[in-house]
């Protein structure tokens, strides 16, 4: 943690913190509760107000959202100086924004996937714009992905190999007994790499547009029955399957359609593009996180987990044809 976040967002430092705050935005707090790390509730005479630590680039992604019309966004209070985002006294990496803070009222998980994925398809569409695959940015980024997984899969076969010269238990035999998926994904993953590259080398012309790219069911809000989207400072410009593998990874355990879900929004999209891109986007965020660690429960949990859910996502998402 840097040496401004330190004085500034630190629970024993919090009147130079209030200063900061009257001086930028004239409020004045009675009290004041840390969230987590980085991030506060204000609490004044009549108002409650959210304090966030930041990147001073959030200032340009408030800008851009708010000139072209993004309205299920919750922007921050500008403050003294009609900006989004105050700096830090002269530093310009570290930032912070005021929102009033809002209670959030409980909504069921089910109904805010549902409104989540409904806000980013908002999102993607208010910000879209039309761009052909750079050959020597994107090609590259897929080759260097490809080597990685080359050699992930071959540090997952490795293991299983070694598993299979030691004495079965409690913790290999699990591994051993959904390796099957892990090779099912490589499979998969190999041939849709081959899809993507190809429309590279093709030079695409894709819908590129702003993502959250951190969709997590704590940050949509319901503000006087409308929903916003929150913690936007991840955000950047890319194709929607990111923030739409991202999201059914964060949400993938709730009790909705996911499929129906999903499908719905890649309706709005012609081309097979986004959804295979997408669909490679997940495999890899499965392959990513399975931990083959020194202790057996660790690694054996998460080779459960990886290959489980690679197993639900592709028997909804990629059934084999038969």
């Amino acid at each position: 943690m840097s040496k401004s976040i330190s004085k500034y967002f630190r629970s024993e430092n919090l009147k130079e913190l209030h200063s900061l705050t009257l001086r930028n935005y004239s409020i004045k707090a009675s009290s004041c509760i840390k969230i987590n790390n980085g991030s506060y509730k204000f609490k004044c005479e009549d108002n409650e107000y959210f304090v966030k630590h930041c990147n001073v680039n959030t200032l340009n992604k408030y800008n851009f959202l708010s000139e072209i019309g993004v309205d299920n966004v919750m922007y921050p209070i500008k403050n003294l100086r009609n900006q989004y985002v105050s700096k830090l006294d002269d530093d310009f990496e570290n930032a912070y924004y005021v929102l009033p803070f809002v209670k959030n009222h409980y909504v069921i998980n089910e109904v805010k996937a549902v409104d989540l994925i409904e806000e980013l398809r908002i999102l993607h569409k208010k910000t879209s714009f039309m761009k052909v695959l750079d050959i020597n940015k994107s090609k590259p980024k897929m080759e260097e992905m490809f080597t990685y997984l080359n050699y992930r899969f071959s540090e997952i076969e490795s293991f299983v190999r070694s598993l299979e010269c030691r004495s079965f238990d409690e913790f290999s035999i699990p591994v051993l007994k959904n390796y099957q998926y892990i090779l099912n994904a490589k499979k998969k993953m190999i041939n849709l790499n081959r899809k993507i590259v190809l429309a590279i080398k093709d030079k695409k012309n894709v819908e590129f547009c702003y993502l959250h790219n951190d969709p997590k069911l704590d940050h949509l809000i319901v503000k006087e029955g409308k929903n916003f989207l929150i913690s936007i400072e991840k955000g950047k410009i890319g194709i929607c399957s990111l923030d739409i593998a991202k999201y059914y990874i964060e949400n993938e355990d709730v009790n909705v359609d996911m499929k129906t879900l999903i499908d719905n929004y890649f309706k709005d999209y012609d081309d097979n593009f986004y959804y295979d891109y997408f669909c490679f986007l997940v495999l890899l965020f499965y392959i990513e996180s399975l931990n083959i660690n020194e202790k057996d429960y660790v690694t054996s949990q998460s080779f459960i987990y990886s290959s489980q859910g690679i197993k639900k996502f592709m028997q909804t998402f990629t059934p084999e044809k038969k």
